[in-house]
Formats: C-alpha cells, sequence, structure tokens
C-alpha cells in the first residue's frame, strides 16, 4: 500500500473511523503472520502475535509519525512483539527457513530429507533472536538493508556485515554430503 494510500486511511482512523482501519487490517494482517509465524514457529502463537500487533498499532496510532513508512512502523511492532514473547519462553524449537546459499541452493538439496529438519532446528537455535530477525527480513522477505535498517534502527552496512557474519556462523554448522563441515570439524 503506497504512503498516499495509507496516509488518508490513518488520519481517518484517528478521527474516529474505525472502519478505515479493517482495510489496514486486510492489507498487513497476512504479512505480519508470515513474520510471526517464522519468528515464532508456531501457527497459534502467531494468530495470537497478528492480533496483539494490530490492536497495537491501533491503541497506539498517535504515536506514529510518518518519519517512516506506516509499513515499517507495524513490523516494528511485530518484531518487537516477537522478539518479547522468544525471551519469555527461550526460543528451543526451530525455525522453519530454507537457508540460501551463495550458489544458489539450499538446505534442502544438501540434507537427507529424515535429518534436514534437525540440522536446521541446530542451526537455527545457534542464532539470536536479532540473527533470526535479520536472516528473516533478508532471505524470506528480500528486504533490501535500508529498509531492514528502519526496523531494527541499526545502520544498513552493520547489518550488511552481520548478515555476512551469520551466513558464515550458518555454514560452519552445514554438514556436507559426507558428514564433514566446509572447515573439516565434523557436521552436526
Amino acid at each position: 500500500m503506497e504512503k498516499k494510500e495509507i496516509e488518508p486511511l490513518l488520519q481517518a482512523i484517528k478521527n474516529g473511523s474505525l472502519e478505515q482501519f479493517e482495510i489496514i487490517i486486510d492489507h498487513y494482517q497476512q504479512p505480519i503472520f508470515t513474520y510471526c509465524y517464522h519468528m515464532l514457529s508456531h501457527h497459534q502463537e502467531a494468530e495470537v502475535a497478528v492480533q496483539e500487533v494490530l490492536l497495537h498499532a491501533y491503541e497506539h496510532l498517535e504515536q506514529y509519525t510518518t518519519a517512516v513508512s506506516f509499513s515499517t512502523w507495524i513490523c516494528r511492532i511485530a518484531h518487537n512483539y516477537c522478539v518479547n514473547v522468544l525471551k519469555r519462553r527461550k526460543l528451543s524449537r526451530w525455525f522453519p527457513f530454507l537457508y540460501k546459499q551463495d550458489h544458489g541452493g539450499s538446505v534442502k538439496e544438501h540434507i537427507d530429507l529424515p535429518n534436514r529438519e534437525e540440522v536446521v532446528e541446530r542451526i537455527w537455535n545457534r542464532l539470536s533472536a536479532e540473527e533470526r530477525s535479520l536472516v528473516f527480513w533478508r532471505v524470506l522477505e528480500e528486504k533490501a538493508y535500508e529498509e531492514i535498517a528502519e526496523l531494527l534502527d541499526k545502520p544498513p552496512e552493520a547489518l550488511h556485515k552481520q548478515f555476512e557474519r551469520i551466513l558464515k556462523k550458518c555454514k560452519r554448522y552445514l554438514p556436507t554430503m559426507e558428514g564433514v563441515a566446509a572447515n573439516g570439524q565434523k557436521s552436526v
């Protein structure tokens, strides 16, 4: 939704038109659910998260300024909500994402089907909530570093370097076909 479309809606909502918020819900509900599901790895928790994020956005709409896009603002709310949930339950489950390698392949192509989930889980559990979030925005949502920088309130260059370190970290634990990681260590 373009800024020129969203601004009149937000003004109408601020003036009391709850019906206009339904348009916001319809537009942002699925992307927020996708993000929350990938962060929380649980369908019902993601559904609750969407409701909480949209409610929070509605209740705090007066705090929104046009310094950032509405999309960035609501995604930051979703990010903060998920990070708080993860902190409370100390995530120990896996995150269902396909890690893209430099040569365009995926984990799926290099790990036997029965072991793939276990390997991805072990790799994912070694990442912090902030690292998971960066991987989500960069790999699954294919956002530019500038957009992610607005979401995470960090310089784009720092995020680029951090993402490179995350990829190296993941590759260190990614088994090869023979069961030995690229650095010669026994893989997970």
